[in-house]
């Protein structure tokens, strides 16, 4: 059913543990150039939205401070004028004034940041990032006479390898740089996303070793630590480490109450396009299976549980629902984006897993299954063949 994507966003980061009351963020900013009358600006996580009117170019918000949090900036000019968008988030690691100077002729991503320590540097290590893709993608350049592959392109897979080496050449350094140089701040925690795909399981738990005992305490650098586990726990042959989640009505659903059964895992999340589009042709596969020794248990990656507990309403799916409230997808499963499938055996092992999803029917986890029950998922409506494709996942980032 999946298949894999490797591109890294930016999003919301709650670092801190305890609400600080009373205490606030105001993030200002100046942005210049013509606006062409569309002056709101946007401010946004998954779990937050808010917004303001530009006045000459300036605008501000007032954030309840609760811990370091990275939120995205989105001027409606963007939009109006239908311009591709990058994302661009700020930093914000304590409850004081920081400042965004932007140009709007020169894109967000050229903005710059003033307030504290911790945005200025991943700014400056932002910089040295892409300095480090101009290279890799010269190089790819030069190698395959594009900086860019198709998946249907005979190179794709070579492509991809390649890419990979030329990350752990020119990115990795830089990570391990900015961690010994600075273990102590909240932009090199954040950072540490990026040592989940680029670095060995020894690496990320040497980078984390590195990082200062208040930093390592961290939530994000927890789970950052967990996801390494997660690595080892989900190889395939496996024993999966038995844990118990809330389903809606707040009964836990402890795993090792559905041994004996093939359990087909889905890990995804209320906000995740893919992993919503997925289910109608999930919800045939279920229905084709679920009088044998099968069942589907999908698990939400939400951060909100409002908003897990509405989708899971809307969608109304016959099977297993849980809310992962304590961090099962990184510390057993190391998903790195959702949706993702794991095939679980009778005896509790790790057989299959899967990254995106195959509407046609024709991904393994799907393919083993018919070879286990026997027959094809039988659909309700026939697509024409052009019309079903594999559905990529949504990077699992700091963005809840």
């Amino acid at each position: 059913m999946k298949k894999i994507i490797t591109t890294l966003s930016g999003a919301c980061l709650a670092l801190g543990s305890l609400a600080q009351s009373g205490q606030q963020i105001t993030l200002q900013g100046n942005i210049s150039g013509d606006l062409k009358g569309h002056h709101k600006m946007y401010i946004y996580t998954r779990t937050y939205k808010d917004s303001t009117v530009m006045e000459n170019g300036h605008y501000s918000f007032k954030i309840p401070f609760s811990g370091p949090v990275f939120m995205m900036l989105l001027p409606e000019y963007i939009q109006a004028e239908r311009q591709m968008y990058v994302p661009y988030g700020v930093l914000m690691d304590k409850p004081t004034t920081y400042t965004v100077t932007s140009d709007i002729t020169k894109g967000m991503n050229a903005s710059t940041v003033k307030g504290s320590e911790a945005p200025e540097l991943y700014q400056a290590y932002g910089k040295e990032k892409a300095a480090a893709w101009k290279t890799i993608s010269a190089t790819l350049k030069k190698e395959f006479g594009k900086p860019w592959v198709q998946e249907n392109d005979p190179q794709y897979e070579a492509f991809q390898k390649r890419q990979e080496e030329l990350q752990k050449q020119y990115l990795l350094p830089l990570l391990e740089k900015l961690v010994k140089q600075h273990p102590n701040s909240y932009a090199t925690v954040f950072s540490l996303n990026d040592a989940r795909q680029i670095a060995t399981v020894d690496q990320q738990a040497r980078l984390y070793a590195m990082l200062s005992i208040e930093m390592q305490a961290s939530a994000p650098a927890k789970e950052f630590h967990q996801f390494t586990d997660g690595i080892r726990n989900s190889a395939i042959g496996k024993q999966v480490r038995d844990f118990s989640l809330p389903d809606p009505q707040g009964k836990l659903i402890p795993f090792s109450s559905l041994k004996g059964k093939y359990v087909l895992i889905d890990f995804w999340a209320s906000w995740c396009a893919p992993c919503r589009k997925s289910f109608p042709h999930m919800r045939e596969v279920y229905q084709q299976y679920k009088d044998q020794n099968f069942v589907i248990y999908s698990i939400s990656i939400d951060k909100s549980k409002t908003d897990w507990l509405k989708a899971v309403g809307e969608e109304n799916n016959p099977w297993l629902q849980s809310l992962d409230n304590i961090n099962v997808a990184g510390s057993g499963f190391a998903i790195t984006g959702v949706p993702t499938t794991y095939l679980i055996a009778p005896d509790g092992k790790i057989m299959m897993k899967e990254i995106g999803f195959d509407e046609t029917g024709n991904g393994n986890i799907e393919k083993k299954l018919a070879s286990l029950f026997g027959g094809a998922v039988k659909k309700a409506e026939e697509k024409p063949k052009t019309e079903g494709k594999v559905i990529k996942a949504m990077p699992m980032t700091p963005m809840q």
